[in-house]
Parts: C-alpha cells; sequence; structure tokens
C-alpha cells in the first residue's frame, strides 16, 4: 500500500512540475508578445505624429511626456519606499 502512495506521489509531483512549466513558458511568451506589440505601437503612432505634425509640436509632446514620466517613476519609487518604511514600522508596533 505504502508503495502506491509513494508512486503516486512522484507522478503527481511531476505532473505539477510540467504544468508549472507550461505555465511559466505561456506567461513569458504572453509578455513578450505584449511588449513586442508595445514597441511597434509606439513606433508607428510616433511616425505618423512625426510626418502629420510640424516638427516643433512633435518635439514639444515627447520633451512634455519625458518629463511626466520621469517625475511618475521618481514619485512612484519613493512612494513604494515611504511605504515600506510605514509597513516596518508598523510591524515593530505590533510586536511591543
Amino acid at each position: 500500500m505504502e508503495t502506491k502512495r509513494k508512486i503516486a506521489k512522484e507522478k503527481a509531483k511531476k505532473v505539477i512540475e510540467k504544468t508549472t512549466q507550461r505555465t511559466v513558458k505561456l506567461t513569458k511568451t504572453v509578455l513578450i508578445a505584449i511588449f513586442v506589440v508595445m514597441i511597434i505601437f509606439t513606433i508607428i503612432v510616433s511616425i505618423i505624429q512625426f510626418i502629420s505634425q510640424d516638427l516643433n509640436a512633435f518635439i514639444t509632446g515627447i520633451a512634455t511626456l519625458s518629463i511626466g514620466g520621469f517625475w511618475a517613476f521618481f514619485l512612484g519609487y519613493f512612494g513604494w519606499r515611504m511605504g515600506e518604511t510605514v509597513e516596518a514600522s508598523f510591524g515593530k508596533i505590533k510586536k511591543k
């Protein structure tokens, strides 16, 4: 009886490993596909805007988005760090 149970456990582990590997592979493929589509979309939209607008307005738009992206990253990062600090502080308070 113990032998069957051990074989079933080993078989279950192999099935779970295969499923996990397939899931990771699928997720990786989907993420790569999404990023490729985003990059292609960005390139196409940039070319269309470059052709349809005057150069000054296009460069102003790019600069505006760049500055906004920088501030979004900067504030998001420090907000995340502040959240970690607050979480650690609350963890210390609970222990006391």
